[in-house]
């Protein structure tokens, strides 16, 4: 045979084709039941995959909601745990595969769901911690207003007037800050608030303390002026002799007063010092002045006794100026012969007397002249002398007076004047 292909027409009798016709038709029928039930089959093992699939997927997804819980809302974890259990409760009962997907695309949205539950847990955390953050800083400041209000405004005014401006302008800006609602544009300004306040509270009250310690000190001092004031009052010695020295303590008592009122509190120190001098010398005055009095009433009870005892009679004894404490004593006694004698004695310097119903004579002086003489007078006074020096030991100098002849050796008293006349006088001892 050559390459080229033969062919020819074919056909089938009718009652032939007819019957493989009816045999392909039942072995059809046959093949397509059989890719049915194959079908089926594998859309149940596809559905049954897909179930565990699903099942294993919700399983995985609730145990990372479990770990994920503290991380969550407890209102967010409740609903994905009801959400994620309630699919996987539904996947048996998911018939067909459009039922499965339905619940897939429900699995798929829960870990979205879950990361968006996270985020809105953060951002509401951070939320809460702002305003917490905020409440702290404004307690804060409230503290720190509070503990500036607590500051006596006067006493802050007086010591540290600047540090309260610095500390209001520090709280000006912490609520300015506070204003902005952001806790960390906040901190700086705060911690500079309690700086500043911690600051001025110290300064106050460092100076406040010595304020009051100098106030004290001056107080005690102005105390220990008054004490000296008051022993001075009780002196009497010091009420006779030294009244203006007193009257000047008192004036320095007054001015310590009121360099106090005045805050002058140093110049108190001062004040004690010059009062503690002053009444020194005012004691020492006063005591020398009294001894002197001493003296004058000690020699004019010696002269009352000793002319009581050479028969006179004292008549009166009272001071010169009566209202002077340092006034001459004038003594007058009077003899039963009526002769009398008037002796003024001073606190210092020479004795002076008067006598009456002596007589009283001129004589021919040495070298001329003539010189005024008492001879009775000055010889009662002489004996006078002596009695004073051998009883009483009081030294009384030489008989003077105007008109004596120095060179005469008995000595004659003239005629002591009365009233601006001349005096016989004698030189205390």
């Amino acid at each position: 045979m050559s390459g080229s292909p033969k062919y020819s027409a074919t056909e089938l009798e009718r009652r032939r084709q007819q019957e493989l016709e009816e045999k392909r038709r039942q072995e059809a029928a046959a093949e397509a039941q059989r890719r049915k039930e194959a079908a089926e089959r594998e859309r149940q093992r596809q559905l049954e995959q897909g179930r565990n699939q699903l099942q294993q997927q919700l399983q995985s997804f609730q145990q990372q909601l479990t770990a994920a819980q503290t991380l969550l809302h407890p209102g967010d974890f409740k609903t994905l745990s009801q959400d994620s259990q309630t699919c996987l409760q539904q996947i048996s009962h998911a018939a067909d595969q459009q039922a499965l997907k339905q619940l897939t695309r429900q699995a798929n949205q829960f870990p979205q769901r879950l990361e968006t539950a996270k985020v809105q847990k953060r951002r509401d955390d951070a939320e809460k911690q702002r305003l917490a953050e905020l409440d702290q800083q404004r307690f804060e400041l409230g503290e720190l207003e509070q503990q500036q209000q607590q500051l006596d405004a006067a006493i802050v005014q007086k010591f540290d007037p600047t540090g309260a401006q610095q500390v209001q302008q520090a709280l000006d800006k912490v609520r300015q800050a506070i204003g902005t609602g952001k806790p960390q544009q906040v901190k700086a300004p705060l911690k500079q608030a309690t700086q500043a306040l911690q600051t001025h509270q110290q300064t106050v009250a460092t100076a406040l303390a010595q304020w009051q310690q100098a106030q004290s000190t001056a107080q005690d001092q102005l105390q220990e002026l008054q004490t000296l004031l008051a022993g001075l009052q009780a002196d009497p010695i010091i009420q006779r002799w030294q009244t203006p020295a007193q009257t000047q303590i008192q004036n320095l008592v007054h001015q310590a007063q009121t360099a106090i009122d005045g805050e002058q509190f140093t110049t108190v120190a001062t004040l004690l010092s010059q009062a503690q001098t002053q009444a020194e010398e005012a004691i020492a005055a006063a005591n020398q002045a009294q001894l002197k009095a001493d003296q004058r009433d000690y020699i004019t009870d010696s002269i009352a006794a000793t002319l009581e005892s050479m028969g006179f009679t004292v008549l009166h004894r009272q001071p010169e100026h009566p209202n002077h404490p340092a006034s001459a004593t004038i003594l007058g006694a009077a003899s039963h012969a009526g002769k009398g004698i008037s002796v003024s004695v001073p606190v210092e310097g020479e004795v002076y007397y008067d006598v009456e119903g002596y007589a009283k004579q001129n004589v021919q002086a040495m070298g001329g002249g003539n010189a005024a003489a008492c001879d009775e007078a000055e010889q009662v006074i002489e004996e006078i002398h002596h009695i004073l020096e051998s009883e009483f030991g009081v030294q009384m100098g030489e008989l003077m007076w105007d008109g004596k002849d120095p060179n005469r050796q008995l000595r004659k008293a003239d005629d002591l004047p009365q009233s601006g006349a001349r005096h016989n006088r004698t030189q205390r001892a």
